[in-house]
C-alpha cells in the first residue's frame, strides 16, 4: 500500500490550490490563516495521524461494545469435546504418577505399558480437540504441553514414542515392554523419568489438563485474577519454585507433620464440599466448619516451621487464597488473623445466612476449590512427590471418584 511520488506531489498540488482558492474569500486574514494552519498540518503528517488515531479509537469502541474483542472472544467460549479429553487425559496421566517403575516383573511391566496406552490414546483426543478450539486457552495449554513433549522427543523415542505431523503421538508397545525390560541401558529408568513423580512429563500433562478443563468447561480463560493459585503462562509450573535446583534439592526434604495437616485438611474440605449445607442445619455445618478451621491452622503452624521451601512456598499461595477471600469469611463471622490464622465465632457463624457458606464451598473457582490445589501440592511436596488419593468436585460440589493426584483437576467430570 504506498502512494507514487507523482500521486502525491498531484495531490498536494491540488490541495494548495484549493487553499490559495480559499484566500479570496470572505473570511478575510482569519480565514487565511486558518487554512494555512490547516495546510501545514497536512503536510507534515500531524493530520494523518490524528485521523488514524481517531478511526482505531472508534475501531476499538464498537469492539468492545458488540463484544467481539479478542480477549473477550478468547475469555467465554466453552468447549465440551476439549474438556472432555482434558478430564480422560487428567485420570490417564494421574495414573501413571502412582505406578512402580522399579518393578520389572512381566505383570507390572504389562500393567505399564497398558497405563502409556491410554495416556497415549487421552493426549491424542485432546490434541486433536484443541487443535479444533476457539478457545484461546485450550489452544496455549495444548501447546504447552506438546512443546514439553517436544524437548524430549529424543528420550520418547528410545521408549518407542514418536511424534506424528498432527502433533499426535504414535505408541510402540513392543518397544516399550524392550525398554521397561532392559537394565543393561538404562531404558527401563527413561521410563520411570518421563512418566513417574514430579516434574514428569505425566505430571506436566496432569497440570494442563487441568487448566485446559478449567477454560474449556467452565469458558471462561484462566486469568491472572482467576489462576493466582495456578499460574498462568504455558511454561509456568505449579510448583511454587524459583528454579530447578531448588526443587532438586527439596526432593530429598520430608516432612512428615505437614503431609499429615495437609491430609487431615483435605478432608475437612472435602466434608463441607459435598455436604448439605442450608439454614436448617446449621449446627451441623458449624461443627463442620469449626474441624476446617482448626485443620487449616494446624497445617499453617506446621508448614510455618517446614525446612521443605517447595512445602512452605505452596502453603504461601494457600494463605494468599484465604487471605483473598477475607470479606466472605467475616460475613459468616470466621477472621483471618494477622499470622493469616482463622479463627470462628460461633453466634455470629448460626445468624448468618448459610449461603456464604455454600459459596465458599461449592462448584467452579470456589475458596475450596484453589484451596484443595494448594493443600494437595502440599501433601504431594511433604512425601516426596506422593499424592492424595481423594475426591474432586463436579460444578455442584458433589463428590466425584479420582484415582490420583487429589484435586488439581478443579472441577472434573
Amino acid at each position: 500500500m504506498g502512494i507514487s511520488l507523482n500521486g502525491l506531489n498531484s495531490g498536494m498540488a491540488d490541495t494548495y490550490s484549493t487553499l490559495l482558492g480559499g484566500m479570496s474569500g470572505s473570511d478575510g486574514a482569519g480565514g487565511v490563516s486558518s487554512l494555512l494552519g490547516d495546510y501545514a498540518a497536512i503536510k507534515n503528517g500531524s493530520y494523518g495521524k490524528m485521523m488514524k488515531s481517531y478511526y482505531a479509537k472508534l475501531e476499538r469502541q464498537e469492539a468492545e461494545e458488540s463484544g467481539e474483542t479478542d480477549q473477550k472472544k478468547a475469555g467465554k467460549v466453552k468447549d465440551s469435546a476439549s474438556a472432555s479429553a482434558a478430564a480422560s487425559l487428567y485420570k490417564s496421566a494421574s495414573a501413571l504418577g502412582s505406578l512402580n517403575y522399579d518393578d520389572r516383573s512381566e505383570e507390572n511391566i504389562d500393567k505399564i505399558t497398558d497405563s502409556v496406552s491410554s495416556f497415549i490414546k487421552d493426549y491424542n483426543s485432546l490434541m486433536k480437540s484443541a487443535a479444533k478450539s476457539d478457545n484461546t486457552t485450550v489452544q496455549k495449554q495444548a501447546e504447552s504441553l506438546y512443546n514439553s513433549y517436544y524437548s524430549n522427543y529424543k528420550l520418547f523415542a528410545k521408549v518407542g514414542i514418536t511424534l506424528n505431523s498432527d502433533k499426535t503421538l504414535s505408541f510402540d508397545e513392543d518397544s516399550m515392554k524392550k525398554a521397561l525390560a532392559d537394565t543393561e541401558h538404562g531404558n527401563g529408568a527413561t521410563v520411570k523419568t518421563l512418566f513417574g513423580g514430579i516434574g514428569s512429563f505425566a505430571d506436566k500433562a496432569v497440570d494442563k489438563a487441568s487448566r485446559i478443563y478449567r477454560a474449556a468447561g467452565d469458558g471462561e480463560s484462566v486469568t491472572s485474577s482467576k489462576a493466582k493459585y495456578a499460574g498462568v503462562g504455558g511454561s509456568t509450573s505449579t510448583s511454587g519454585t524459583s528454579s530447578t535446583k531448588d526443587k532438586d534439592k527439596n526432593k530429598t526434604v520430608t516432612d512428615a507433620s505437614s503431609a499429615a495437616a495437609a491430609n487431615t485438611l483435605y478432608k475437612s474440605i472435602e466434608k463441607l464440599s459435598s455436604m448439605n449445607i442450608s439454614n436448617s442445619n446449621k449446627d451441623e455445618v458449624y461443627k463442620a466448619f469449626s474441624s476446617f478451621v482448626e485443620d487449616y491452622n494446624d497445617l499453617v503452624k506446621n508448614t510455618n516451621k517446614s525446612t521443605n521451601s517447595n512445602v512452605v512456598n505452596q502453603a504461601d499461595y494457600l494463605k494468599n487464597i484465604v487471605s483473598g477471600s477475607k470479606s466472605a469469611f467475616s460475613r459468616i463471622g470466621v477472621t483471618v488473623n494477622s499470622d493469616k490464622t482463622l479463627s470462628i465465632d460461633e453466634k455470629k457463624f448460626k445468624d448468618a445466612d448459610m449461603s456464604g457458606v455454600n459459596n465458599l464451598f461449592k462448584g467452579v473457582y470456589s475458596t475450596a476449590e484453589k484451596m484443595t490445589d494448594r493443600v494437595n501440592q502440599i501433601y504431594r511436596y511433604a512425601t516426596q512427590g506422593d499424592s492424595l488419593s481423594k475426591k474432586t468436585y463436579d460444578n455442584a460440589g458433589s463428590g466425584v471418584n479420582v484415582p490420583t493426584m487429589g484435586s488439581m483437576v478443579d472441577t472434573i467430570l
